[in-house]
């Protein structure tokens, strides 16, 4: 690596290891002698000030740890062609809540570097979209799902996706595009199916259990999914709405509500709908994943009595 990136602007007369804990990055060797010298970057090393992530390149003791170090350390060991990708990507793009702890790359397949344990490398015949997120070159939305979603443990997989979904980075059909291109992904089967629940309006994992599992029977086939509103000057959106009785069925996460602020809107919620004439039917996550048949009965029965009025 002979290039140089730009380098932080120096404070008057400060060390090395001031410096880097003021820039958590990672820099070359040739980086850090350009922000001091030679002698006083080859001190900072033996003291321990800076520590060898990888090889030329360094960050500050006090960052080195941190994913965004390691990122950084990755992308400019790997050289300019790579891209972060996989679980790291989807946590770029916001995807997932916390960084993984092996870090993805995809380079150009003519390359073969030999990564550390910490670094998986996958090599592809063709270039990727990419982006620059938080001063790092990272895959697009895309492909961040189609190369992250089998690498995460089964119960992320569903929130991941979604929250995805929902971010409006990607698109159902813009997935099934760039998936159809892509020759080799972990849990292709499971992937399609999750877009093929997208594509029908699902928005969440409830939903999506909802569809597969609960009111996946004939006579809920009339139900309209992610069904807008509008009520009391507000625009609301319907997990699930029945025209013909004017009522909504909202399935209720176990995350999203179960506070007393979201309750307290959930409450508004319900009397702006009343007040035009439909009735909300809520379900629990545990109704809808342990109790499909009681939570079947429940709604046939309001549906019944609203149709009898």
């Amino acid at each position: 690596m002979t290039h140089l990136r730009p380098l932080p602007t120096v404070a008057d007369d400060p060390t090395l290891a001031d410096t880097l804990r003021r820039h958590p990055r990672a820099f070359t060797f040739d980086e850090l002698v350009g922000l001091s010298s030679e002698r006083k970057a080859r001190t900072a090393i033996q003291r321990g000030e800076v520590i060898r992530i990888l090889p030329n390149v360094y960050a500050s003791a006090v960052h080195a740890d941190s994913f965004a170090v390691r990122a950084d350390a990755a992308l400019l060991w790997a050289g300019p062609n790579a891209a972060l990708s996989g679980i790291a990507a989807l946590f770029m793009w916001g995807f997932v809540d916390n960084p993984p702890d092996q870090i993805e790359l995809v380079i150009p397949h003519v390359e073969r570097p030999y990564p550390p344990d910490w670094i998986r490398v996958r090599r592809l015949t063709y270039r990727p979209s990419t982006v620059r997120l938080a001063n790092a070159t990272v895959v697009g939305p895309d492909l961040a799902v189609i190369f992250g979603y089998g690498a995460l443990p089964r119960h992320l997989r569903a929130n991941a996706f979604f929250g995805a979904v929902r971010s409006r980075f990607v698109t159902p059909r813009g997935l099934r595009a760039t998936l159809e291109r892509v020759p080799r992904c972990l849990a292709r089967k499971e992937l399609v199916r999750r877009i093929d629940a997208a594509e029908r309006g699902v928005e969440s994992y409830l939903e999506e259990k909802g569809l597969r599992s609960v009111f996946n029977t004939k006579e809920f086939l009339r139900l309209k999914r992610q069904h807008r509103v509008r009520a009391a000057g507000e625009s609301y959106r319907l997990d699930l709405y029945d025209a013909e009785t004017m009522t909504a069925i909202e399935l209720d996460g176990e995350a999203y509500h179960s506070d007393r602020v979201q309750r307290q809107c959930d409450l508004r919620r319900d009397a702006n709908l009343a007040s035009v004439g439909i009735q909300t039917v809520r379900l629990s996550y545990r109704d809808i994943t342990e109790r499909p048949e009681w939570c079947r009965a429940l709604v046939r029965g309001v549906l019944e009595a609203r149709k009898r009025r």
